[in-house]
């Protein structure tokens, strides 16, 4: 048999290569060996020969098995700098760096993936999930990619002209977004309330994390999200800057510069570490503002990224006692986890994150958190619960009340005795709205004038008193502006027009009248700080409206004089030409709009129905539809319409 030798350019023959001994896994499977190859993972490209010539170079080029063998040599430090591969995140990043044993891999395939059958069968590094008995997949380390790849010449998947228009948003990008933000004197001011107002209740930002290297991209986001946060709170009216020598903008310019400032940002792929992508994302959903129509459904969008990028990380899975970081991965997906909850609410939206496919105990994450997040997940926790009646199909047949500790003791459970009082009201305020939506009866779905359930009447009016006196007496301007607070008030705001909707009674249509006029007034106290408050004031301000006209009419036709107006002053030293019966019936008039009890003179007539008598013109239904909405999570998707409709 003739066996052909390599040779080399002298015609001397080459040395044959020895090959190394097999690791015990590969020699049982009979297979090929990599782990034992020091020059696959090495880190430096395999020293030439000096004496090697180019024309060694070239004839070696020219025998394709030399190529192919030396091209399984190639050091992959060359692909890793090519700025083509994705960062590795720093929850994870302990594991890449080769501390196999403390931390988790970078990505993870569950159990119904195929590709996780055969990486575990075939690579050592592949390593069990532990967050459930079994497991549910495996972690899967980085593995450079095969140098046999290297030599292959593969077009990019950036063209040139998708290269130009990325240079020029990074420029445009440098020169208007990045710049966009509060001067250091104001972002201290800034920074100060939101770490004490607010980021106890939601820490999606670790305060040491924040105050890193202020001129990299990813902390001047940082810094406008916690400036958009912040500009909410009164104490932040004279720092709403976006230059050093700016002018001093309105709350509603400031914010709106803002966040278009961070989600052109986010949106251009600037950031690419997945874990403050997770933070960024979480944050803008929860603070940011829609100005128009078109925006309505960001804060639900950002949401929904900010529950994917977890979900790529692989926060959801439960991660080992000893990890260094687990206390923040928990923090975090608790984070995600109470803000899939509040977008339910707020935006009508299903929730993304189900705890079936979680591999943490949630009771177990939440208490060990600080006292003030804690709070605030306990009754997040309620809300998981109350959000479970209004999901499709299982609307109930009777009338369903979900019992609710009392807050007090929810308070002592989470150790926060030692809060501050005004993010305790805060919280207090999101317990209410919480029980208001805890009770459900069919009256509310099917017949709206009907009396409600007693217990869903009681537990109603009580929590929408709270809300409004706590907000509007006991700490009026101290509460931490979540948004939570606006979206209380506008459902002490739907109790209280149900009850001067629907009332038989004067004195209950009267009392119902006066919370909805206090709680118009609160919502028009916050129009600049939610976009919600303005569309509800817009929406209540028609109805008084209406309301005031009917009320003249009726009183025209039954011979009153009209309550929409006071007779007009009479000089001094004349006399008045009205009649001393009629004059006796306006001073009554009178002192009853001052009292706030105009349909007093209507208590001979207790089944009347004031919106009745409202213009044909004025779409009674479709404030009602909005209004009575907020009872229902389904059709608060339904806000895009109803600000259209509104002109707002």
């Amino acid at each position: 048999m003739v066996k052909f030798v390599e040779s080399d350019t002298t015609g001397l023959p080459l040395k044959r290569k020895q090959v190394a001994q097999a690791c015990e896994k590969c020699r049982r499977r009979k297979k090929r060996c990599v782990h034992t190859d020091p020059n696959l993972h090495s880190d430096s490209p395999p020293a030439h020969p000096p004496n090697k010539s180019s024309a060694a170079g070239a004839s070696q080029l020219s025998d394709p098995s030399l190529v192919d063998r030396s091209s399984k040599t190639q050091t992959p430090s060359s692909t890793l700098s090519n700025g083509n591969t994705q960062p590795v995140s720093p929850a994870v990043r302990d594991e890449a760096e080769g501390n196999h044993g403390e931390g988790h891999p970078s990505t993870y395939y569950g159990d119904l993936n195929p590709e996780a059958i055969l990486m575990e069968a075939t690579n050592l590094c592949s390593k069990r999930d532990v967050s459930a008995p079994g497991g549910l997949g495996i972690w899967q380390a980085s593995l450079p990619p095969r140098a046999s790849t290297q030599s292959l010449s593969v077009p990019s998947v950036q063209s040139s002209s998708r290269q130009a228009v990325q240079d020029m948003l990074r420029s445009y990008l440098w020169n208007h977004c990045l710049p966009c933000r509060a001067p250091s004197s104001d972002y201290a001011v800034l920074r100060r309330i939101y770490f004490e107002k607010l980021n106890p209740i939601f820490p999606i930002f670790e305060d040491p994390a924040v105050s890193s290297t202020p001129d990299e991209p990813t902390d001047i986001l940082v810094q406008q999200v916690i400036s958009l946060a912040a500009a909410a709170d009164p104490e932040a009216t004279q720092h709403l800057r976006v230059s050093p020598n700016g002018p001093l903008l309105s709350r509603q310019e400031f914010c709106a510069s803002l966040s278009n400032s961070v989600l052109t940002t986010l949106e251009a792929g600037i950031v690419t570490d997945r874990v403050w992508l997770t933070r960024l994302s979480a944050a803008l959903s929860l603070y940011t503002q829609p100005t128009n129509a078109e925006e309505t459904d960001i804060p639900a969008q950002l949401n929904s990224r900010a529950v994917h990028q977890m979900h790529t990380l692989g926060l959801q899975m439960a991660v080992d006692d000893g990890h260094q970081k687990r206390d923040m991965i928990r923090t975090l997906f608790c984070s995600l986890w109470a803000l899939d909850r509040l977008t339910s609410a707020f935006y009508g939206r299903a929730c993304l994150i189900h705890e079936r496919d979680v591999g943490w105990d949630i009771n177990s994450c939440i208490r060990v958190q600080a006292p003030p997040f804690r709070l605030l997940l306990m009754i997040i926790n309620l809300l998981d619960q109350v959000i479970a009646l209004y999901r499709p199909g299982t609307r109930p047949i009777r009338p369903v009340l979900i019992e609710l500790p009392i807050f007090e003791q929810m308070v002592l459970d989470a150790e926060a005795s030692r809060m501050s009082s005004s993010c305790l009201a805060s919280l207090e305020i999101f317990y209410h709205s919480v029980a208001i939506l805890s009770a459900q009866s069919p009256a509310d779905l099917t017949s709206s004038s009907a009396l409600p359930n007693p217990a869903t009447n009681s537990r109603r009016s009580l929590a929408a008193d709270r809300i409004t006196s706590i907000i509007s007496e006991e700490f009026a301007g101290q509460l931490s502006h979540m948004p939570f607070i606006p979206y209380a008030v506008s459902l002490s705001l739907s109790v209280s027009y149900r009850k001067m909707r629907h009332s038989k009674i004067p004195m209950f249509r009267s009392r119902g009248k006066q919370a909805f006029r206090k709680n118009i007034a609160l919502l028009k106290s916050m129009d600049d700080m939610f976009w919600k408050s303005k569309t509800m004031v817009a929406m209540a301000e028609q109805v008084l409206n209406e309301m005031d006209k009917a009320v003249a009419s009726l009183a025209h036709e039954n011979g009153l004089t009209d309550l929409s107006r006071r007779a007009d002053t009479i000089p001094e030293g004349e006399t008045s030409q009205t009649p001393a019966e009629e004059f006796r019936a306006q001073d009554f008039a009178h002192s009853m709009v001052d009292l706030g009890n105009e349909w007093t003179l209507f208590d001979t007539v207790p089944d009347l129905d004031l919106f009745g008598h409202f213009d044909p013109t004025f779409d009674l239904g479709a404030v009602d539809a909005a209004l009575e909405g907020n009872f229902d999570f389904g059709t608060s998707a339904n806000w895009i319409d109803w600000q259209q409709q509104w002109g707002q």
